[in-house]
């Protein structure tokens, strides 16, 4: 299948690479077929590129780069609509966004769990007071983080 994206062109996927998100995403819920792409340019950095919407993309990170000891909990109906067996075969990611002073900044209150065998993810929630959804990005958090390098050309601001 072809998809077109204002991002990154015209892009060949299979079937098989369509990711699943039955709920959508807050304010997206009518979006629920997307590719998760890494970057050309800049490493650690993914996009959640919409099929029906060619402009439609979030950049997302993990969660390391923002907060070393970030921890989510699946809650049983979270894991039954993921088809999620076992937590530890989750992938979690944080939406990255441009604060109002240009910083990046996290959405640390709704992460992303994917299940990368059932090709299904879903935004949780967090109730928890303790994670902020402007959560500022600090590129010096921790040595062991995945590096969130700048390449040549500039961050392109998300959806």
């Amino acid at each position: 299948m072809n998809i077109l994206t204002t991002r990154f062109g015209l892009i060949h996927a299979c079937e098989s690479d369509l990711i699943t998100i039955p709920d959508g995403l807050l304010g997206f819920r009518s979006f629920t077929q997307y590719l998760l792409l890494p970057d050309p340019v800049v490493t650690g950095l993914s996009w959640l590129q919409s099929v029906t919407a060619p402009e439609l993309a979030f950049a997302l990170v993990a969660p390391p780069l923002a907060v070393v000891d970030y921890r989510v909990e699946i809650r049983p109906a979270d894991r039954a609509a993921l088809e999620l067996d076992d937590d530890r075969l989750a992938l979690i990611y944080v939406i990255l966004n441009r604060g109002d002073g240009g910083g990046l900044t996290v959405n640390l209150q709704g992460p992303l769990v994917f299940n990368p065998i059932r090709r299904r993810a879903r935004q949780l929630v967090l109730t928890s007071s303790r994670y902020p959804v402007r959560y500022p990005l600090d590129m010096t958090v921790s040595a062991s983080a995945p590096n969130l390098l700048p390449g040549p050309a500039p961050l392109r601001a998300t959806a």
